[in-house]
């Protein structure tokens, strides 16, 4: 498989981030501060991968925070209220949050509607589905319990490679979280899915070309939907991490994350043309935010300033992108002068 040069210039780009902070920021290149960052953004970086599938098919999909929201509350409710065990609430989880998907994908493909507008009003309709339904509405006695059924907070585990591989007498490594795990899972099994299967060809090809994929004979239907269902299963395992971290989950649980996960999943390549793109790109344009933001935390820099700078790393992202989209724009005008 070749690698594109802008995934080489993202990962290179990543790593001078990595070195510039561990020079400049105190504590930053400690076991602790990568501990953080791998316990921190892994989930972002499972959302930002579900993200990138709807881009891929040339839509966005602007109510995964509101759907990691849902799955939270539905999670509390089960344990705290239903006491439903663990091992029954995971596979109910996963399944929200993928229906709360699809949904988005119904919309867009029978009502007709443009994806921003679809999720929009499901951002909208999912996060006032999670207060209607919030145990800590219903029951306030509740907001201050913990949840603790093992199948849940055995989620926020941690591992000690170092101690494992026998090199901790040398040097100190950072605890491994299982959610850095479930994310190299999610990003494996995915990028298999979109490199090597059918379902990842037809993908591409809607996603660059929705109407000769049509008339190829791809069930652009059944793709849109599920590509959609895959940003509603991630934002379920992110809802999951989350709970596990905080061992409760709150009306406010995923706010604002769909903004990190798409500026992410571009940050990492996925075009907003649509039909370019990889899952590599979105984990590392997760760890590339996280990075830059602990690193600028641990600088005491003001938190509006690294919103700023996010932003900044965001515009110069879809620059670049629009950048590659000319460039590709004049090689077919090109070649097709050439041709005739």
């Amino acid at each position: 498989m070749t690698i594109r040069p802008a995934t080489a210039a993202l990962v290179l780009f990543f790593a001078a981030t990595l070195a510039f902070f561990s020079l400049s920021a105190p504590h930053f290149a400690t076991a602790t501060n990568f501990e953080n960052l791998m316990s921190g953004f892994s989930f972002v970086a499972i959302l930002a991968v579900g993200e990138a599938f709807p881009i891929l098919v040339r839509g966005i999909d602007l109510s995964v925070g509101a759907i990691v929201g849902v799955v939270g509350m539905v999670v509390f409710d089960l344990t705290l209220v239903l006491h439903v065990p663990g091992y029954v609430i995971l596979p109910v989880a996963l399944a929200v949050g993928a229906l709360a998907g699809a949904l988005n994908g119904v919309l867009i493909v029978f009502l007709r509607l443009q994806p921003f507008i679809a999720t929009l009003s499901t951002l909208a309709a999912y996060r006032g589905l999670t207060y209607s339904i919030s145990g800590r509405q219903l029951v306030p006695g509740l907001t201050t319990t913990p949840i603790r059924d093992p199948w849940i907070v055995g989620i926020e585990t941690y591992f000690d490679i170092g101690g494992w591989l026998g090199v901790s007498k040398f040097v100190t490594m950072p605890w491994f979280p299982l959610s850095f795990f479930i994310m190299l899972v999610v990003f494996a099994i995915l990028q298999t899915a979109v490199l090597a299967t059918r379902f990842g060809r037809d993908l591409y090809t809607v996603g660059g070309n929705y109407e000769a994929a049509r008339l190829a004979g791809i069930n652009t239907t059944r793709v849109i939907i599920s590509a959609y269902a895959i940003a509603g299963f991630c934002a379920a395992i992110t809802a999951l991490i989350m709970v596990a971290r905080f061992t409760t989950s709150t009306e406010a649980l995923g706010t604002g994350m769909e903004l990190t996960a798409i500026a992410a999943a571009v940050i990492g390549g996925v075009s907003l043309a649509g039909g370019i793109g990889s899952m590599f790109g979105p984990v590392v344009g997760a760890f590339l935010l996280g990075a830059v933001l602990l690193g600028l935390t641990l600088q005491g820099v003001p938190q509006f300033v690294q919103q700023i700078i996010t932003g900044v790393i965001l515009l110069a992202a879809v620059g670049y992108d629009r950048l590659l989209a000319l460039r590709r724009q004049r090689r077919l005008a090109l070649s097709l002068a050439e041709a005739t």
